[in-house]
């Protein structure tokens, strides 16, 4: 069984990099960010309903798993392991098939997790009370987004329909409970090839309120190292009225906790990769971009994050080729505040011994305990052996925090 389990991890990882893969902290002086316009004919600000500031609702743990290991293990932000979960049937784990579906308290061992698992019958599956739960069967998932802290999610599917010569997408919003009656709340036919893809969840008081969207091509393949988006649109619940947010030549990579700003690149006129990181403030329509370090101009930037209280965002950038006959692919996160000005640059060839990986072949930022501690996964030459690490801004140093796949944050 391990063999078999082993062997289809091999073929997920094959099929993911197929379609997603086509010195320390010294500032970029060569080439400071500049202030741009927004994007070739830009669409006006939006009102779409912002959730409340989040500083004050910080994350007190971090969920992980580890190779071959069917669980879910979380731990706090010096590094103790809080508690595991099991996850049977767990042999391929991303952000984008779990979420943490609850809250954590000291001594509670019931945290629920929700997660997809391709070798229970395609199904998504809830770990609580230490029992497994089918929830629903998905036989063309593409991917899921939660509300932190709770058990709502939007997911999507996603099926080349021969009579409409078409990929259909279908996207549903929901609490766990109610996911094996819920009707789609987005239905899209594209001859392109273009899947919606959810990127947040927009609540009020707890209820879910509108989902953030974007549209990925569908089954590419290639040496990519961001994931290939377009436009940003925003699904309002209650009147089921989609509003385009950002043109279709933005790629968005990560919206800000309180969904006032939206991280993105301009991949209008780029080849095999994508454009400089832009943030935009989505009431305002301001843009502040950052130029491209020189060396990572042909792959571009993505994979954003914001820290809490909107003080600064975090992306990678990459340069050379994963896929080569000898890979040269290197990364580096770096970190700028909202002005445009770069405060950190950590590059991968830095973090070998940190990450107790031997080495480092990607590094990308994944969330932040507080506007000053970011967290940072290194990926070793497996693509599932990853260290976690945490980076504290202020003093421009780097420490092992645990071992594992970054799976999500969990809030008290």
């Amino acid at each position: 069984m391990k063999h078999k389990r082993t062997l289809i991890t091999m073929l997920l990882l094959i099929a993911t990099l197929l379609i997603l893969s086509c010195s320390l902290f010294e500032p970029d002086s060569s080439a400071p960010p500049t202030p741009t316009q927004p994007l070739a004919e830009p669409i006006p600000p939006t009102d779409v309903p912002a959730e409340e500031p989040s500083a004050t609702y910080l994350p007190v743990g971090i969920a992980a798993n580890k190779s071959e290991q069917e669980k879910v293990t979380v731990y706090d932000r010096d590094g103790y392991t809080l508690i595991e979960i099991s996850t049977p049937g767990m042999s391929y784990s991303n952000p984008a098939n779990v979420h943490v579906a609850g809250t954590f308290t000291q001594g509670n061992s019931n945290l629920p997790i929700l997660y997809y698992a391709f070798e229970q019958n395609n199904s998504l599956l809830l770990s609580h009370n230490q029992q497994v739960t089918t929830l629903i069967s998905i036989p063309y998932f593409a991917d899921l987004v939660g509300a932190p802290g709770t058990d709502i999610i939007a997911y999507s599917i996603a099926n080349y329909d021969n009579n409409l010569n078409a990929l259909r997408t279908q996207l549903f919003v929901g609490a766990s409970s109610a996911l094996a009656n819920a009707a789609p709340v987005l239905t899209e036919d594209d001859p392109q090839g273009w899947a919606v893809v959810a990127l947040s969840i927009g609540a009020e008081n707890g209820s879910p309120v509108g989902v953030w969207y974007s549209k990925r091509p569908w089954g590419i393949g290639g040496d990519i190292v961001f994931e290939p988006r377009r436009s940003l649109f925003y699904l309002d619940l209650a009147t089921g009225t989609s509003s385009q947010i950002l043109g279709a030549e933005a790629n968005p990579s990560a919206l800000s906790d309180d969904q006032s700003w939206i991280a993105y690149t301009d991949d209008t006129n780029v080849g095999s990769g994508a454009g400089a990181m832009s943030i935009r403030n989505l009431q305002s329509g301001a843009n502040v971009t950052f130029s491209l370090l020189p060396a990572s101009e042909p792959r571009g930037a993505g994979t954003a994050t914001f820290s809490p209280s909107n003080q600064y965002l975090a992306w990678m950038e990459g340069n050379g080729w994963q896929m080569a006959e000898i890979p040269n692919f290197h990364s580096v996160v770096r970190v700028g505040d909202l002005d445009g000005n770069i405060v950190a640059e950590i590059a991968d060839t830095a973090l070998v011994t940190v990450a107790g990986l031997g080495r480092v072949s990607r590094v990308e930022p994944i969330g932040w305990f507080d506007d000053n501690s970011l967290v940072i996964m290194a990926r070793g030459e497996v693509w599932d052996q990853a260290s976690l690490l945490l980076v504290d801004i202020p003093s421009q140093t780097t420490s092992f925090l645990a071992s594992g796949v970054f799976l999500g944050f969990v809030y008290p």
